[in-house]
């Protein structure tokens, strides 16, 4: 099982960053596949609790290789398992980041995440959204009223707590 994890590549709240460490140690706990984009923030602290809990991570980067990845976007490379340099740039990574990928989780976020989430909407994926943690995440549930055309706002699940986020996205996968 894959579950991209997509959010804010700026760590703003401390406690927000302590949940998508706790999201990626469940996600490793449940024996699942963490994608990212390979940047830092928010997706790249969920990397780190992933690793924490023996975890793999594979980070979909905009960058054409690690040279790139590092000197041009100034993203890290030590918590990841494997790296796919995709050369797409940003936002082009985001399809394959979320195409993928079984299911997105989203922690805070701004335009970049609002596309993944897009992306994922459309393709009718299951989405968990980190309540409280700000940003897009605010918005996604009266973006998803809107946007309802078949049914896909069925395939959202929200909670405030990483554990029971992580539990109610791998229940709808089932």
């Amino acid at each position: 099982m894959k579950i991209s994890v997509c959010g804010s590549s700026r760590v703003k709240d401390k406690e927000v960053a302590k949940k998508a460490f706790e999201i990626g140690k469940e996600l490793a706990k449940n024996n699942v596949l963490i994608l990212t984009g390979a940047g830092n923030g928010y997706p790249y602290e969920t990397a780190k609790g992933a690793f924490s809990a023996d975890g793999k991570v594979f980070g979909v980067s905009p960058a054409k290789d690690e040279e790139e990845h590092v000197n041009k976007y100034n993203f890290p490379n030590d918590a990841f398992t494997e790296m796919e340099y995709t050369g797409l740039g940003i936002p082009g990574r985001n399809f394959p980041l979320v195409k993928e990928a079984d299911a997105i989780i989203v922690i805070n976020g701004q335009i970049g995440s609002l596309n993944e989430f897009t992306i994922a909407f459309h393709y009718s994926k299951v989405i968990g959204i980190l309540k409280g943690s700000g940003g897009i995440t605010d918005l996604l549930q009266e973006i998803a009223k809107i946007c309802d055309k078949k049914g896909e706002s069925k395939n959202i699940v929200y909670s405030e707590d990483p554990k029971e986020l992580v539990l109610l996205v791998l229940g709808k996968l089932k």
